[in-house]
């Protein structure tokens, strides 16, 4: 049986790797200490800014709206889409300095954003707010160019009407932005502030239809309001398609009709009201009202001139002449005397 004898060299060789061992862990774990400190200490409100402003934002998708049918399966009224400038205040930090930026940037009213944005504070903040409806190309570049300076700002494709002109727009009616008045109705109980619906002819009648339901897009914004990831996006739901008993070809015609006897006898469209039924089943072929309006400046966003223009004009074009005028009754035994005359 053999033994190994240590000698006082391997002794001090072990003791130096020993202390090696032990001052390199000392080191390790002095900067490990250190960096907990830097990171905990020196700049814990930097990192807790990054970790406060990193969460998951819900982002709503509005829905487009039923497409109008004729009675012949003629599209009447269907959707596009426009740009909005809208202000998600989660994202944004300095918000009358991002307005000031804004409207400096784009021209838009600086005051009318500001009223905006007061009248939409109780809202909850992850929904955003419309400050510049249908915003022309340069006005999305302006945004984009300087998406660093305004923090919460960005630029929406959503889904709008589209009309046919002044084609039947007592009868189909317009669309626009839920009123506070509004928002305190029943039938309206389940929209937020924003939302737009119905104003006016069928769009108001067959609102609850038309709406549809709006989608959910969820993603991951840091510390700046930039989108990281995107964790979910629900697509929104299309309002129901609705056929009309209107026949578009004869709805035309009777418009066209009061045009051409205006411009023959006096130079210039004449006004009026008809309606057309089919009297086997008193559906309803045509409703026209003249003068008429353009619904489509309703649906991208009516400006407050606009606005005063129509409500100011002496010849009422809001007004539904079919159903709100009021008119003498015609003797409808006439036509049993002409009859029995002839």
């Amino acid at each position: 049986m053999t033994h190994q004898v240590i000698g006082p060299d391997d002794r001090r060789s072990l003791q130096t790797r020993l202390s090696v061992l032990q001052y390199s862990l000392a080191v390790v774990f002095s900067l490990l200490a250190i960096a907990f400190w830097i990171f905990q200490v020196a700049q814990y409100s930097y990192f807790k800014e990054i970790a406060e402003s990193q969460y998951i934002q819900r982002v709503p998708l509005p829905a487009p709206r039923g497409v109008l049918f004729d009675r012949n399966g003629t599209v009447l009224v269907e959707n596009q889409h426009k740009i909005n400038i809208v202000l998600l205040r989660e994202r944004a930090k300095d918000i009358d300095r991002t307005l000031e930026v804004l409207a400096a940037a784009t021209g838009a009213d600086l005051a009318q954003m500001r009223e905006t944005v007061n009248r939409r504070r109780r809202e909850p903040s992850y929904r955003p707010i419309v400050l510049i409806e249908n915003a022309s190309m340069a006005q999305v570049a302006a945004v984009r160019a300087r998406s660093l300076e305004l923090p919460g700002i960005e630029d929406q494709r959503v889904p709008t009407r589209r009309y046919e002109g002044t084609l039947a727009a007592h009868l189909f009616g317009y669309v626009g932005e839920i009123t506070e008045a509004q928002l305190q109705r029943a039938e309206y109980r389940d929209l937020n502030a924003g939302a737009i619906i119905g104003q006016a002819g069928l769009e108001q009648s067959y609102n609850h239809l038309l709406m549809g339901s709006e989608g959910i897009r969820e993603v991951i914004v840091n510390s700046r309001g930039r989108e990281i990831d995107v964790l979910k996006e629900d697509q929104p739901n299309e309002g129901t398609p609705l056929k009309l008993t209107i026949d578009a070809d004869l709805q035309r015609a009777a418009e066209d009709g009061f045009r051409h006897f205006g411009i023959v006898n006096s130079g210039e469209p004449y006004n009026g009201a008809a309606v057309v039924l089919d009297p086997r089943s008193g559906e309803v072929l045509a409703l026209v009202s003249l003068p008429a309006y353009d619904p489509n400046k309703f649906a991208v966003g009516l400006d407050r001139a606009t606005w005063q223009a129509l409500t100011s004009h002496r010849d009422r074009p809001l007004q539904n002449r079919a159903l709100q005028g009021l008119y003498s009754p015609g003797s409808t035994f006439k036509l049993v005397v002409a009859t029995a005359a002839l």
